[in-house]
């Protein structure tokens, strides 16, 4: 039997990006200035309050992190057509499930309906490859979508559960390079049938990167704007791409949300359309994971690995130039904030880091070489403990950079944090950098 094989290379690393704001509400994106962030756009403000990286230029290539996941042969034959919606419960006996999605490109989970995905199941988000192909420009770089043509997008409006096995994981990919939009989650309309639940779970090769269409939430591969708990756990996210903010996750207005055991490895932003356009903002952070207006969110025992930011000022057509970050206020009034090759936080509210692992994750020019935190919310913002922080790379900030913003929020940063050959601009690393008030315990 023919099978498709997931390739495991990775990308070449930019060289130029965008620092990138998120927006003050999930269908708003902020005015220059309503974010009260880094002043410069780019250069951290602040004073180095949290240590400096002893300066190890090299704690060794494997920090003795889980690996991302087995490679799964995607049958070429049989399986079983998906086009308009997904609902039941999808068992191997049916798989793969080949998701075509309808005229639109979308399939659609509806409400008040269950959709359970059983152990070993594969879901192959293929779309349209003849469509998806004759989109493609051959004259961008890397030959990037202008259009949404061809490609599937999922819509939970009802409940998913995902439950996979140690020994029989649930995979979501795409055998179509092209053809992934991913999934997206939208707020009360996606109330009521249940809480997500995804366990067990592989969930890679998403491409929410286009230039110009009517499709808006170029955001996160799985995005969960939901106002209730997200649980995701003994998961893979890997090789995720999108032009926006949150390669892989955004949780955003979760509530009670908890991220365990799951390892992300090589997603990535590649800001490529409307965002750094005059008179807005850029959106571009959290190579891996957003947690956007979050409150009582748990990441524990993760491991964020090779998860980069790479951003460009884009435009309306298809051309692409490399553009500087802008200070403010400049005459394009550009408003550039943002950052965290693996983790960007926008007001956080009681969110616990914890034992997670974070490896050579990189933002070339931008602040947060692991962790941006910006306008934080209440007493006490977020806890960091136990985590580790070895060989990330970033351009400004420290490791951590947090940004208050017009709130009184701390940071809690425990003692048993551990730094090891992180660096910015390849000299030695500060631990934290910015505004933000910080406890130590």
């Amino acid at each position: 039997m023919k099978a498709f094989r997931r390739s495991r290379s990775l990308f070449a690393l930019p060289v130029v990006l965008v620092l990138a704001a998120c927006s003050s509400g999930p269908e708003d994106r902020p005015a220059p200035g309503d974010d009260a962030g880094v002043t410069d756009g780019g250069a951290d403000a602040g004073t180095p309050d949290s240590g400096t990286d002893a300066g190890v230029t090299d704690s060794g290539t494997d920090a003795g992190t889980p690996d991302a996941g087995p490679d799964i042969e995607v049958p070429e034959d049989g399986g079983t057509i998906v086009r308009g919606t997904l609902t039941g419960r999808l068992t191997v006996g049916g798989s793969p499930y080949r998701v075509v999605g309808d005229a639109n490109g979308v399939v659609t989970i509806p409400q008040g309906q269950v959709l359970t995905v059983g152990p070993g199941v594969i879901l192959d988000f293929r779309g349209q490859p003849e469509v998806t192909e004759r989109d493609v420009d051959s004259d961008a770089p890397d030959n990037v979508m202008n259009h949404q043509a061809g490609r599937v997008e999922v819509r939970v409006y009802g409940a998913i559960q995902v439950q996979g096995t140690a020994e029989a994981p649930v995979l979501l990919t795409s055998t179509n390079p092209h053809g992934w939009w991913g999934m997206n989650f939208y707020g009360a309309s996606s109330v009521g049938s249940g809480d997500p639940v995804f366990e067990h779970m592989i969930f890679e090769k998403v491409r929410k990167n286009q230039y110009n269409s009517d499709r808006d939430w170029t955001r996160g591969a799985l995005w969960v704007y939901y106002p209730g708990p997200v649980t995701i756990t003994d998961s893979v996210f890997r090789d995720n791409e999108s032009s926006a903010n949150c390669g892989a996750l955004d949780l955003m207005f979760t509530d009670g949300s908890r991220v365990e055991n799951t390892v992300f490895e090589n997603n990535r932003i590649r800001e490529i359309d409307r965002f750094a356009q005059p008179g807005t903002s850029s959106m571009a952070g959290g190579g891996a994971v957003c947690i956007t207006h979050g409150r009582n969110t748990v990441l524990r025992g993760n491991t964020f690995r090779g998860n980069f930011v790479e951003a460009f000022g884009g435009s309306l057509t298809s051309d692409l130039w490399d553009r500087p970050i802008l200070t403010w206020p400049n005459p394009g009034g550009i408003f550039d904030l943002g950052g965290g090759a693996a983790i960007h936080y926008f007001q956080p509210d009681n969110d616990l880091l914890e034992g997670n692992v974070f490896e050579s994750n990189f933002i070339p020019l931008g602040p947060g070489a692991a962790v941006q935190l910006e306008d934080m919310g209440g007493s006490r913002t977020v806890i960091m403990r136990g985590n580790r922080f070895v060989n990330n790379r970033g351009g400004a900030g420290g490791v951590i950079t947090c940004n208050r913003g017009s709130n009184t929020g701390e940071l809690v940063i425990t003692r048993d944090n551990v730094f090891t050959g992180n660096t910015v601009n390849g000299q030695p690393a500060t631990n934290m950098t910015g505004d933000c008030g910080v406890v130590t315990q």
